[in-house]
């Protein structure tokens, strides 16, 4: 007797897929987390200390797509110098797609130099509506400031010198939403 659901499970595969390059501070997670959720990918992508780490659990054409999405979309000012895929065999841990707290090895990535600020930013800035208007420190994860203020990696908030700047409620919100370009 055919049984669908066994099929799709027999589908459902599980793969840990290590990215190396200039992929931290960019919005690299945010570009994984939107392309895991368009492909109908499960698991997490997290930072460590030599790029970033992705858990992807779906069918496996799913997962083809994605990496082939993943080449293909990257944020302007990143750097894939190498996907590595590792089969961990087949998986229903993960009911979505989250970006998981950073993981603290050792350094092997760098991280992008500063960029001139962005065409977005730069409306902004000159914006008399805009929250950020006349904003000199104006700047989101498509440019602004890296190599100047990073102390430490993985590339987050904490290790560089921000995390002394306590965020507004509207920075904040933009900060935890994945989805813009300020996360």
């Amino acid at each position: 007797m055919f049984d669908p659901a066994m099929t799709k499970a027999r589908s459902n595969t599980a793969e840990r897929i290590s990215v190396r390059g200039l992929v931290q501070g960019v919005g690299f997670r945010p570009t994984v987390w939107r392309l895991a959720r368009k492909h109908n990918i499960r698991g997490s992508v997290g930072n460590n200390g030599s790029g970033v780490e992705i858990l992807a659990q779906a069918a496996e054409a799913d997962v083809d797509a994605f990496i082939a999405s993943l080449e293909r979309d990257v944020p302007a000012l990143a750097r894939i110098d190498s996907i590595v895929r590792e089969s961990i065999g087949t998986s229903d841990e993960f009911q979505d797609f989250h970006i998981a707290e950073s993981e603290v090895t050792a350094v092997r990535t760098g991280v992008v130099p500063d960029a001139a600020t962005c065409s977005d930013c730069r409306d902004e800035t000159f914006d008399p509506h805009a929250r950020r208007f006349r904003y000199p420190f104006t700047n989101c994860t498509n440019c602004g400031p890296r190599l100047s203020i990073v102390e430490d990696i993985p590339y987050d908030r904490r290790n560089t010198t921000m995390r002394g700047f306590e965020m507004c409620a509207d920075c904040r919100a933009e900060y935890k939403d994945p989805a813009d370009r300020r996360f």
